[in-house]
């Protein structure tokens, strides 16, 4: 099994990278849409909080009752994907069931085999891989990274109704495809998340954050999977961070009401600070609006 995501690849994003630069827009589709016009498709709404929907994506689903689940969360480097899963996790934990990852290196203080991490030895990860044991995996620095079918086929047991998946985007395709392939019935709802910033903001961060990383990589890296997600996700997320301000609480209730209504679950959506705003359809207005929530 090869990594999901070639060299080639990630070199791909620098012209992507070097593009964005000359006109640094803001990463929110209504910005990146005039440089990478894809992102045309992703719509805000004034009631929802931080993200933008492509809904033809489910415009044929609108009636179907699904036995389960499937979020995918991806996002660029720094994007929170923890912290909002995280918050999710408080606010709603009979919800989700997150998918277990396995790893090669050696576990941490505090960490637990099939509760953490699925925890092997180099050799035993590879042997895994050449068995196709994996969805997809990664290697970082001296490790190894990745998705082995149990985890998927053990979150299919719980009673939870929706299974939380956080890989890279680039399984995305291969983890649907044996997903529609072996469970029937079954809603996939795929999430990019992107942190507020402008282009060359992210990329300073980058610079300063990352500094034991491969650095072109990782900035060509960030490029292809803004070029990306464009095409890939259903869900684009704009992470707003502000000092004295429960964005992230604010975020996470928009997320997971998003997920009730995809998924018609028979379930009480949570009260968001959006729910009595005015309707617009202008994105720059719905942009400034949610900017100044307090």
């Amino acid at each position: 099994m090869k990594s999901n995501i070639s060299q080639q690849d990630i070199n791909s994003g620098k012209k992507i990278i070097e593009c964005l630069l000359t006109t640094n827009p803001r990463l929110i589709p209504s910005h990146l849409k005039n440089t990478l016009p894809q992102y045309q498709k992703f719509i805000p709404d004034i009631k929802k909080y931080g993200i933008w929907c492509s809904l033809k994506s489910f415009s044929k689903n609108k009636e179907t009752k699904y036995n389960k689940i499937v979020f995918l969360a991806s996002g660029l480097a720094a994007a929170g994907k923890d912290s909002i899963y995280n918050e999710m996790i408080n606010l709603a934990p009979d919800l989700f069931y997150k998918t277990i990852t396995a790893t090669s290196r050696p576990p941490r203080e505090n960490e637990t085999d099939e509760v953490d991490y699925f925890f092997y030895q180099t050799d035993e990860f590879l042997e895994s891989l050449k068995n196709n044991d994996f969805l997809e995996f990664i290697k970082r620095g001296d490790s190894y990274y990745g998705l082995p079918k149990k985890s998927l086929e053990y979150a299919f047991n719980q009673p939870k109704p929706i299974v939380y998946c956080q890989i890279e985007m680039s399984g995305w395709a291969r983890l649907e495809k044996y997903i529609q392939s072996k469970y029937k019935n079954t809603l996939i709802i795929k999430e990019f998340i992107m942190p507020d910033m402008s282009v060359s903001e992210y990329v300073d961060w980058l610079t300063q954050e990352r500094k034991k990383e491969d650095l072109d990589s990782r900035i060509n890296k960030s490029g292809w999977e803004i070029q990306k997600a464009a095409t890939k996700a259903n869900i684009i997320v704009t992470n707003r961070i502000r000092e004295n301000i429960p964005t992230l609480n604010y975020l996470a209730k928009t997320i997971i009401n998003q997920i009730i209504d995809l998924g018609h679950l028979e379930l009480s959506k949570f009260e968001t600070p959006t729910d009595n705003l005015d309707h617009t359809q202008d994105h720059e207005d719905i942009i400034t609006t949610h900017d100044n929530l307090e």
